[in-house]
């Protein structure tokens, strides 16, 4: 995992009808303004509702610099408009108000395109648990006719690559300095698990971003707003490239994989997938959309994006020097610090999943090691892990791999001797028709390199160059 997806995911309402009235009298939604204070190193996003309730959020970059040229002024005016329409996603959430009005700019028909999508298929999983169909919501105003050009401002040739505590950019890490490519890792809201890996990955200068929701968000959702999920790892690549003008770089590596493109259901004719901000899709259209109205010399790609969830575990299992404080489970990463638990819950679709995807090339006694028990022979468990190989219900709302190689990994395991006797693998393996690989053979499928991505080529060597050593 990339960035947590869990930061702006508190509990969902149950029912759409156990809603007070608090989201039905707003009858629109505002972007008041934006600015940012260099003295204080900090962009101020401001929002407010219909009856007058406002929200300011407020973005801190320390270690950024404080003097800009009127090129470096422009560009970051037209990356914090975007970024203003992008964050303000978490806050319309609350109430869904069928107009929105943007106070402080025009905006032409591409940019409304590309934030009703954005909207749209971010909050698909949001959509579902409270009940909405948001397509004949959301309206973004065109009031301007032509779309605007971008920055023609030269970046330094420089690149940052997000941490999230997890695997995936941990492999990324280790790619790039196998290659001797200089980076300096940058991190959003860097809680206790993301400094860790980042000191035993002696992680170079880092870039520490701190986002602060406004608490009447929280008391919003209290009073019964609706509340979800929301593409937070979109909000964050705005984030980023807002930075890019702060603190110097044109490049953001990110680590999303493809198994990230697969939906999880679909639903009135939308396909709903929790890892849209994820997925090529969104990939592409972010790239496409930054450099031709905002930022002309920007790059946005993910290393990893030619290999599926099994393919990068099979690497990750290559280093054991962060097998012990890595961490995927999103309990280590809630909005609020005292609801979060640190370590592996062993109780949720993540650590399934990750179990599950490390077993095969790994010695089981040291993915018991790292989790704390065996989970594949917990049969508390038996439902979550049927979810997660379609055998009940639909793939989990979590960042997971597609159901697919779920099913191969497990048949796979049934014919590993250290694994075959769990009692799960035990249960499930009959009920799966996929034929099982041994483990040569699943390390070389896992590996093999999917077409669809938007590597560049000198990085597309770099990850070849890593599979093959």
């Amino acid at each position: 995992m990339l960035i947590p997806e869990i930061l702006t995911k508190a509990l969902f309402l149950p029912e759409k009808n156990q809603t007070t009235n608090v989201m039905t009298k707003e009858s629109a939604f505002i972007f008041k303004s934006c600015r940012y204070e260099s003295e204080k190193q900090c962009v101020f996003l401001d929002y407010a509702m219909s009856s007058g309730l406002t929200f300011t959020e407020v973005i801190s970059f320390p270690g950024a610099k404080t003097n800009f040229s009127s090129e470096e002024q422009a560009a970051l005016k037209g990356l914090m408009h975007v970024l203003h329409l992008a964050a303000g996603i978490s806050y319309y959430k609350a109430c869904c108000p069928p107009r929105i009005i943007i106070e402080d700019r025009t905006i032409s028909r591409t940019e409304a395109d590309f934030f009703y999508k954005f909207y749209l298929m971010g909050l698909g999983e949001f959509s579902v648990k409270n009940n909405l169909d948001l397509r004949g919501i959301i309206n973004f105003p065109v009031t301007e006719q032509t779309a605007p050009q971008p920055s023609p401002l030269i970046l330094p040739r420089r690149n940052v690559l997000p941490i999230g505590g997890g695997k995936d950019s941990l492999v990324s890490l280790e790619i790039l300095r196998q290659a001797g490519q200089d980076f300096r890792p940058i991190a959003i809201n860097a809680g206790r698990p993301i400094l860790e890996v980042m000191a035993r990955g002696d992680c170079p200068d880092p870039i520490l971003i701190t986002r602060k929701i406004d608490p009447r968000l929280f008391q919003l959702n209290e009073q019964g707003a609706y509340n979800g999920h929301v593409p937070i790892s979109g909000i964050l690549g705005f984030i980023m490239a807002f930075a890019a003008v702060l603190y110097g770089y044109n490049t953001v590596i990110m680590s999303n994989e493809q198994s990230a493109n697969e939906g999880n259901m679909v639903k009135d004719g939308l396909r709903i997938n929790h890892q849209y901000s994820k997925s090529l899709e969104f990939e592409q259209d972010f790239s496409q959309f930054i450099t031709r109205h905002v930022m002309k010399n920007f790059r946005y790609f993910s290393l990893l994006r030619p290999l599926s969830e099994s393919g990068i575990a099979a690497l990750f299992a290559r280093e054991p020097k962060y097998f012990s404080t890595f961490r995927s489970c999103n309990r280590n990463f809630h909005i609020l610090q005292e609801a979060r638990k640190y370590g592996w819950c062993c109780d949720c679709p993540k650590c399934r999943f990750v179990y599950l995807a490390l077993a095969p090339f790994m010695e089981k006694a040291d993915v018991v090691r790292i989790f704390g028990q065996d989970m594949l022979n917990d049969v508390t468990q038996e439902d979550g892990f049927r979810e997660l190989l379609g055998l009940k219900g639909h793939k989990p709302f979590e960042c997971v791999g597609e159901i697919g190689e779920c099913r191969l990994l497990l048949k796979s395991l049934a014919l590993m001797p250290q694994w075959q006797d769990s009692a799960l693998i035990a249960r499930l393996a009959p009920e799966i028709d996929e034929t099982g690989l041994n483990l040569s053979a699943l390390t070389a499928k896992s590996l093999k390199k999917h077409a669809g991505h938007n590597l560049p080529m000198e990085f597309e060597r770099m990850l070849d160059d890593f599979i093959g050593s």
